[in-house]
C-alpha cells in the first residue's frame, strides 16, 4: 500500500517540480533573461504531450538567445521553427523577432525584408503597424545605397513590391529623381492591390514636383601634354553645352573633370575614381584607343557610358558594351570610299600608299579588301615608316614600271596588229602606233627601265589611295607631280588641311575624301559665335564644335533616362540620328554602337563640296542638292 502510494504520488511530484511557462514568462519581462531561457529551454524539449506549449515557449527561447547576444544561434533556431510548428499561431511574430535579430547582427538589409514580410503577412494589426513602422525606419535610416538597391530588385512578389516603394521614397527623400523614376518604372507591371496602387501613385506625384537632379558627366581628357592643343577647346566646347543646356532647363549639370594628359595608367587611375562615385553616370572621353580601352576594361558592367570623341580603331566597341564611338570606324570610312571610288566614279585600278602604323594599315586593308568584292583591281599596296619624306625610290619606282611595262605590252600587240593590216585592211591614219609614239623617250632601250621615264606621263592607275597622318599633304603633293602620274587621288579626313592644298592645289585636280563626321555646310549662328567668343576668347572652331555636339547628345538623351547609368545606356543605344549643330549621328555596325554616317568630300576650285553620304541605308547623292561649301574642317586623328 505504501508503495502504490509512492508510485501515484510520483507524477504529481514531478508535475510540481516542472518549469512553469508563466515563471519564464514574468522572467523575461524583468530582464532576466538567463533565468528565463532556463525554463523555456526546457519546456521546449519536453514532449508535446507534457508541454502543450511547446511551440510558444520554443520562440520565447529564440528570444532570449536574442537579447542576451547570440544573435547566430537565435536565428539558427528561427529559421528550424517552422519547420517544427507549420501550424504555430506564433509565426507571425517569429517573422517580426527575425527581423529583430538581423537589426542585432547589424544586417539592415535583411531586418528590412523580415520587418516587411511581417507587415505584409501577418493578421495582426499591432503587429503589421509595427512592422511597417520598423521597416521605414531601417529603410529610411540604417540602409545604405548597396542596401537600397537589393531590396529593390528583390523580388516582385507584395513584400517586394512594399519594400521597392520605401526604397523609391528613400531616393526621392535624398534628392536621388533617378533612381526613384527607375524603381517605379520596374514597378507598374507588377503592382496590383489597391494599397500598394496609391502608395505608388502618390510617389509618382511627389516626383512630378521634386526638383530635377543635377546631371553628373565625367570628362576625362589631356589638358596637359602633346594633346592639350585638342583637349582645351573640347573641353570649352563642352562646357559650353552645359551652360546652354541649364539655362533653357531647370536641371543642374556638374562637369567632373580630369586631367589624364594623354597617360593609359592615369586614365585607368581616374575610371577607378569615376566607378566609385554613383552619380556620374556618363563619361566623355579620353581621347585615343588605348586609353579608351584602358578605361573601359575598369569601368566593365558599371553601365556607365563611356562616349569616346575622337577613337576610330575598328572593333572598338566590340571590347566593352559601355563604348559609343562618335566617330565612324577606320572600316567604316574605307568600305565607303572604296565603294564610292568603283560605283560612283568608275574607278577600276587602284595603288595604295599608307603610313605602316595601325591606322594606315587598318585603313589600307579595308580600303583593298571593298575595292575586291567590288570586282576592281588592287594594282599596287606600299608602306611607309615615319613622314613619307621619299617615296619615289621604291614605291612610285615601283608604280611606274607597273604602267611602262603595261605600255610596252600594248605597243608590241599594237605593232603586231598594224603589221598585220599594213594591206591596206585600215587607213593611213589608223597606223600610227600611239603607244610607240607615247614610249618614243626610252625606245633606244630594249625594255623600259627607270632611266629618263619620268617624262613619260602614266594613267595605268585609276586612283591611288593614301590614308595619311596629318601634315603629310606636301610630301605627296611633290611626288606625286614629280613621278607624272595622272590618277584620281582618295583620301582620309587627314588631306582636310586647306591652307596646304590651296599651295599644292594644282597637284591635285582630281581630288575626293571620306570623313568621319558631318558639318552641316552652312555657316554657325551669329549670336552663338558671337557668345562663345566673348566667353572664350575665341571662335569656336573643329574640336570646340565636336566637345559641344558630343555633350548636347548625352544631355539630350539624359531628358530620357531619369539620371541612371543603365537607362542612359538604353536611351544612347536605342537612339535615332542625332544632328548637332554641326555632327551628326547614327549608330550602326555591329554592336550598334559606332558612328554610321560617312560623307563623301570633293575638293575642287580650292574648296570642299559635299558628294554625299552613306548612312544605314547606304549611299545618297547630292547631285541634285545645292551645297555650300565647307568653311570648317574636320578633326584629324589623334591617334
Amino acid at each position: 500500500m505504501r508503495y502504490l502510494l509512492i508510485s501515484l504520488l510520483f507524477p504529481l511530484i514531478l508535475l510540481s517540480a516542472r518549469p512553469d511557462f508563466k515563471e519564464g514568462v514574468s522572467l523575461y519581462n524583468q530582464g532576466a533573461y538567463w533565468e528565463a531561457l532556463r525554463i523555456f529551454a526546457e519546456l521546449a524539449e519536453e514532449d508535446i504531450s507534457l508541454s502543450p506549449q511547446q511551440s510558444a515557449a520554443s520562440y520565447m527561447r529564440i528570444r532570449c538567445y536574442n537579447k542576451l547576444g547570440y544573435g547566430q544561434r537565435a536565428l539558427m533556431l528561427a529559421r528550424q521553427f517552422p519547420v517544427t510548428y507549420p501550424e504555430s499561431e506564433y509565426l507571425d511574430d517569429l517573422s517580426f523577432l527575425i527581423g529583430e535579430i538581423y537589426l542585432s547582427l547589424g544586417d539592415p538589409r535583411e531586418a528590412a525584408w523580415s520587418f516587411a514580410n511581417a507587415a505584409i503577412t501577418t493578421n495582426s494589426k499591432k503587429i503589421r503597424k509595427e512592422a511597417r513602422e520598423y521597416t521605414e525606419s531601417v529603410i529610411g535610416t540604417a540602409c545604405d545605397e548597396q542596401d537600397l538597391h537589393a531590396l529593390a530588385t528583390k523580388s516582385i512578389d507584395r513584400t517586394g513590391q512594399f519594400l521597392a516603394l520605401l526604397v523609391a521614397e528613400r531616393f526621392l527623400s535624398d534628392g536621388n529623381r533617378g533612381e526613384a523614376i527607375n524603381i517605379l518604372f520596374n514597378l507598374r507591371p507588377f503592382i496590383k492591390e489597391d494599397d500598394l496602387r496609391k502608395r505608388a501613385i502618390n510617389l509618382y506625384g511627389n516626383i512630378g514636383t521634386t526638383k530635377m537632379d543635377t546631371i553628373h558627366i565625367a570628362v576625362v581628357l589631356p589638358l596637359s601634354g602633346a594633346l592639350s592643343s585638342i583637349a582645351s577647346p573640347m573641353l570649352n566646347g563642352i562646357k559650353y553645352a552645359a551652360m546652354t543646356f541649364m539655362d533653357s532647363t531647370d536641371q543642374t549639370v556638374q562637369l567632373h573633370i580630369y586631367d589624364n594628359a594623354g597617360d593609359l595608367s592615369e586614365s585607368i587611375k581616374i575610371a577607378r575614381l569615376v566607378s566609385a562615385n554613383p552619380k556620374i553616370i556618363a563619361q566623355i572621353g579620353p581621347l585615343t584607343n588605348e586609353n579608351i580601352k584602358g578605361t573601359a576594361a575598369v569601368l566593365n558592367d558599371t553601365h556607365i557610358p563611356i562616349l569616346a570623341p575622337t577613337a576610330t580603331e575598328n572593333h572598338l566597341t566590340n571590347l566593352s558594351e559601355d563604348i559609343f564611338q562618335f566617330r565612324a570606324t577606320r572600316e567604316r570610312k574605307a568600305m565607303a570610299l572604296a565603294e564610292y571610288a568603283v560605283k560612283t566614279l568608275g574607278l577600276k585600278t587602284f595603288a595604295i600608299i599608307a603610313p605602316s602604323t595601325e591606322y594606315g594599315q587598318q585603313f589600307a586593308d579595308n580600303f583593298s579588301a571593298r575595292v575586291d568584292e567590288l570586282g576592281g583591281l588592287i594594282q599596287y599596296q606600299g608602306w611607309y615608316v615615319g613622314e613619307p619624306t621619299d617615296l619615289s625610290k621604291v614605291h612610285f619606282r615601283k608604280i611606274r614600271e607597273l604602267g611602262l611595262e603595261e605600255l610596252y605590252e600594248k605597243m608590241q600587240a599594237d605593232s603586231l596588229r598594224l603589221d598585220s593590216l599594213m594591206s591596206g585592211l585600215i587607213s593611213e591614219g589608223d597606223s600610227i602606233n600611239i603607244y610607240e609614239r607615247q614610249l618614243q623617250p626610252i625606245l633606244k632601250k630594249q625594255r623600259p627601265t627607270r632611266a629618263d621615264s619620268i617624262h613619260i606621263s602614266l594613267s595605268h592607275i585609276d586612283g591611288m589611295f593614301f590614308p595619311i597622318h596629318k601634315g603629310s599633304i606636301p610630301f605627296i603633293a611633290s611626288q606625286l607631280a614629280y613621278n607624272n602620274l595622272e590618277t584620281y587621288v582618295l583620301g582620309d579626313e587627314n588631306w582636310l588641311d586647306k591652307a596646304t592644298l590651296k599651295k599644292n592645289a594644282q597637284y591635285f585636280p582630281k581630288l575626293t575624301i571620306v570623313a568621319g563626321d558631318r558639318l552641316e555646310f552652312r555657316g554657325l549662328d551669329p549670336e552663338f559665335s558671337d557668345e562663345y567668343g566673348r566667353i572664350f576668347n575665341a571662335e569656336p572652331a573643329q574640336y570646340d564644335l565636336m566637345g559641344y555636339d558630343a555633350m548636347g547628345m548625352l544631355l539630350n538623351a539624359s531628358g530620357y533616362s531619369g539620371g541612371i547609368r543603365g537607362n542612359l545606356w538604353e536611351v544612347l543605344s536605342n537612339s535615332p540620328t542625332y544632328e548637332g549643330i554641326v555632327h551628326k549621328i547614327q549608330w550602326g555596325g555591329d554592336t550598334r554602337r559606332e558612328n554610321n554616317l560617312v560623307f563623301l568630300m570633293k575638293y575642287e576650285a580650292k574648296e570642299f563640296k559635299l558628294e554625299g553620304y552613306f548612312d544605314n541605308l547606304g549611299f545618297f547623292s547630292m547631285d541634285s542638292t545645292k551645297t555650300d561649301s565647307i568653311d570648317l574642317e574636320l578633326p584629324s586623328e589623334t591617334d
